[in-house]
């Protein structure tokens, strides 16, 4: 039991499973490995390899058996299957479909790692002259909802035993094994084999869908107009821009599902020298508001919050929906600079003032077209141990 944290957390971290209303999943890599290691070491992944062990060290406590004696036959048997695995484990390679790769026009490959898995381009180990890098993002078919199409006479036609079948996985060409299907794009849901990649069985079908979890508007792309369209990536879902790769905007798909604000372009602010590098600070947008981050990153991750002064020098770039904030007080009633914070819970940005590297209390929001001063609360008398009040020194 002392363990089971650290291997929860490992598995995790490795992509092995996930979690989903406190239930584990075992992920495609997780299949893999689990795999690889009972071919390779079929006593240690038994279930009854701990009760073996128990028995071997109840006879240890018993001096039935010499403790030195148990562990050399162990290592004797490990170290042998271990050799054999480093020299005829199966490989975990890539399985090459049928769908192009949209930089190059080589095939694409189905590859599992630790984010899910993908496609990525074959052409990925070829000299550093022709390799090609390209990925496409796949999406788990419990996440895809197939959008039907109207006036069809097939579909007034069918039946709940057509449902049904529509429901039920595909079986692989090759070996008849229950497919595992994944989104590619709008038009295309990809069906792999469960035996991936040990088995090579791919169908392509044609269609017309969209993932789950947005039935809000069509968005259209801030920076060329197109649509976008939601997606799945390692850290969640997103809108992406359908002419990616010509454009590469994506917006966050909020927790309250609706789509993030769009992120403003960012604004060099080359006179602000970084403490803890060589780079200048860059006015960047986020999911937590403005903010002030390191030109070297990732290199350097040094932050901090933008004062008004910075925002004011800089209005002419900033964009409009920013530039009452430039346009605020620039420090409070006692001089100390005012500085851009965001809060989470009404999802707005407010200010606020430090002296020496502490909150003096002092706030305020933009109410009405106007800034309202939260004046700092007095503090009151702190109480010793015995009940009695600490007396505050006058003046």
């Amino acid at each position: 039991p002392s363990t089971y944290a650290a291997i929860i957390s490992t598995i995790q971290e490795r992509g092995y499973v996930k979690l989903t209303n406190r239930r584990f999943y075992a992920e495609k890599l997780g299949d893999i490995v689990t795999g690889r290691l009972v071919d390779a070491f079929p006593d240690l992944m038994d279930y009854s390899f701990t009760a073996g062990m128990e028995e071997d060290l109840d006879e240890i406590a018993e001096a039935k058996s010499e403790w030195k004696g148990v562990l050399d036959a162990f290592y004797k048997d490990f170290t042998g299957k271990l050799d054999k695995a480093g020299r005829k484990m199966k490989p975990n390679d890539p399985v090459e479909t049928d769908i192009d790769c949209p930089k190059c026009g080589r095939k694409m490959a189905i590859r599992t790692g630790r984010t899910g898995v993908f496609l990525g381009c074959t052409g990925y180990n070829l000299p550093p002259k022709e390799k090609c890098s390209s990925t496409i993002n796949l999406v788990p078919g419990e996440e895809v909802a197939t959008i039907a199409p109207t006036n069809s006479a097939a579909d007034e036609e069918a039946t709940e035993a057509d449902a049904s079948a529509l429901l039920a996985k595909k079986r692989c060409p090759v070996c008849a094994t229950a497919m595992d299907s994944y989104l590619v794009d709008e038009k295309r849901k990809l069906h792999i084999c469960g035996k991936n990649p040990d088995c090579t069985g791919t169908l392509v079908e044609m269609g017309q869908y969209k993932i789950k979890g947005y039935e809000g508007p069509v968005i259209d792309c801030d920076k060329c107009g197109a649509q976008m369209q939601l997606r799945t990536g390692r850290f969640g879902k997103y809108f992406a821009c359908t002419k990616y790769p010509d454009c590469k905007n994506t917006r966050k798909l909020m927790r309250n599902g609706e789509a993030a604000p769009p992120r403003i372009a960012p604004v060099h602010m080359k006179e602000l020298a970084c403490t803890k590098s060589d780079g200048y600070f860059v006015l960047r947008d986020g999911a937590a508001g403005i903010f002030l981050a390191s030109s070297a990153y990732p290199k350097s991750r040094e932050t901090r919050p933008p004062l008004v002064t910075d925002l004011a020098r800089h209005k002419a770039e900033l964009d409009p929906k920013y530039h009452y904030l430039a346009d605020a007080p620039q420090a409070d009633p006692k001089g100390n600079p005012a500085m851009i914070r965001f809060s989470r819970k009404t999802r707005e940005h407010y200010l606020a003032s430090e002296k020496k590297g502490e909150p003096t209390g002092w706030t305020s929001f933009l109410v009405n077209g106007k800034w309202v001063v939260k004046e700092p609360e007095a503090e009151a008398p702190r109480e010793r141990k015995g009940g009695k009040k600490k007396p505050v020194p006058a003046g």
